[in-house]
């Protein structure tokens, strides 16, 4: 099970070192046994609960005028997958995505003549807290189980086989990161609920599925406040309400509709997959007239030819009557912006400005890794292999397309009436080549290079890392990263 499976327990010995801290509170049944049989609580927690993780960390220098080198501490997951009997599930995915600190001030207070309020947040930029899974299952058979809950959408084949240690690049693909061609960038998920199993074919192959409804993706908005000071002109208070297609609500629908996923994957036998997947629900929340639909599919597989892996992915997108969707937006916003007429405030401006962002008539794209593991065995006695089982040395070669059509770029209106309405065709290409080296099957040392260019135009707005300028048209970077797992 996606997740489930995925997640690595901690050892039997830790298992127990926690549960010694509670043995005094008595004795269970464990599952295996006949009831009535006491065991200890730390074997019952061993045998019911895993716990365990994942995270990375990289470094990253390239040639853009506007980026930085530097280093990041892209993600660490706490996982958790628990049997408290054998055909109850309960999986769960906490992300905590370049964050180090939260802190929020707030005070109130009576003053002469009123009442003072204050409020500060901080904390790290670009941090995110975020629930990645947390599902329930019920076994019936093996082929037909339920789950429901905060579910990973099963689109494609890195939104559910996100974890930063299992590849040997430290960057996830554009299809389903940097320039997303999900719907939602990876890793994608929704409230919903649905079934999912799978079952046996021939000697070693099997079938796997998963079909769920859920709230969906919609356009939702978020808020930019920029203060700024000019002298000698007035100073300004800049409101940015940013509508972008986001997962769905974990409360309340935005809209009336409902989405639906599903991935059925053939495996003849191991080392061998192929699925497909797909996608489709209302998009427009309903303040909007319109009642349009996004729908996705997918096709992913791997194969091992002897030594060599290869692994790949294809999703494509519609985003059905874009220009729909802006002229009923721009009449329900009515004007772009507001200022404050100086006669008002001859110190002070406010603006209030509403965007549509990463909407395309339809987007389409691709990757293809190729990798050869291996390891000499002239290193084992080295610093490199000593003390480690399964070692391995990992060179790899991915290489990815993104396709837009009709990107929308460019949004103004007033009045209610749309002034400009500007898209754009683009091709996005990244050649990346690098080498890893696996102590374990959970950690990963690498370095990658990358080559990411476009044949016609600018890469400004293409993607969502690259702070490109409207005369670069490719970028040269270099990577190193550390993933881990336990």
């Amino acid at each position: 099970m996606h997740g489930g499976h995925r997640t690595q327990g901690i050892s039997r010995q830790l298992a127990v070192m926690l549960g010694s801290f509670v043995i005094g509170m008595g004795l269970v049944h464990a599952q295996d046994k006949p009831p009535g049989t006491p065991v200890p609580l730390a074997t019952a927690l061993a045998e019911r609960v895993n716990l365990g993780g994942y995270g990375s960390v990289k470094y990253e220098t390239n040639d853009l005028k506007e980026s930085n080198n530097g280093f990041d501490f892209r993600r660490f997951i706490l996982t958790l997958n628990a049997r408290p009997v054998p055909r109850l599930h309960f999986n769960f995915e906490l992300e905590f995505e370049r964050f180090t600190a939260l802190e929020l001030e707030r005070s109130v207070e009576a003053t002469a003549g009123g009442l003072k309020v204050e409020q500060a947040v901080e904390g790290s930029n670009k941090s995110e807290i975020k629930l990645e899974q947390a599902w329930v299952q019920y076994d019936i058979v093996p082929w037909l189980n339920l789950r429901a809950g905060a579910l990973l959408v099963p689109v494609g084949r890195f939104n559910l086989l996100h974890d930063d240690n299992r590849w040997n690049i430290p960057r996830r693909p554009l299809v389903d990161r940097g320039a997303p061609v999900l719907p939602v960038k990876g890793t994608w998920t929704e409230l919903g609920a649905g079934i999912a199993g799978e079952t046996a074919i021939g000697r070693q192959g099997l079938v796997r599925y998963e079909i769920y409804v859920m709230n969906g993706v919609v356009l939702d908005a978020e808020v930019e406040e920029i203060v700024q000071t000019r002298d000698p002109r007035r100073d300004k208070l800049e409101l940015e309400a940013e509508f972008r297609p986001v997962g769905g609500p974990f409360d309340k629908d935005l809209n009336a509709g409902k989405a639906i996923a599903g991935r059925v994957l053939v495996s003849p036998s191991l080392g061998y997959e192929l699925a497909v997947s797909g996608y489709v629900g209302e998009y427009t929340p309903d303040i909007l007239a319109a009642d349009e639909y996004v729908w996705s599919i997918g096709l992913d597989g791997k194969a091992t030819l002897g030594g060599l892996e290869i692994e790949g992915e294809y999703v494509f997108t519609r985003w059905k009557n874009i220009k729909r969707v802006a002229r009923d937006f721009a009449r329900i916003v009515r004007d772009k912006s507001a200022d404050t007429p100086s006669s008002a405030s001859p110190t002070f401006e406010a603006e209030i400005e509403f965007e549509l962002i990463n909407l395309a008539d339809s987007k389409q794209g691709y990757w293809i890794e190729l990798r050869y593991p291996f390891w000499p065995a002239a290193l084992n006695q080295t610093v490199l292999g000593k003390g480690f089982t399964n070692p391995q040395l990992v060179p790899v070669l991915r290489w990815e397309q993104v396709f837009f059509n009709d990107l929308l770029t460019d949004f103004a209106f007033k009045g209610g009436a749309v002034t400009t309405l500007a898209t754009r065709n683009a091709t996005l290409n990244r050649l990346s080549v690098g080498f890893a080296y696996r102590p374990s099957p959970l950690w990963v040392i690498s370095l990658a290079y990358e080559y990411t260019f476009v044949e016609n135009g600018s890469l400004r707005g293409l993607t969502n890392f690259l702070p490109a300028q409207e005369n670069e048209s490719k970028v040269h970077a270099f990577l190193m990263g550390i993933a881990f797992g336990f």
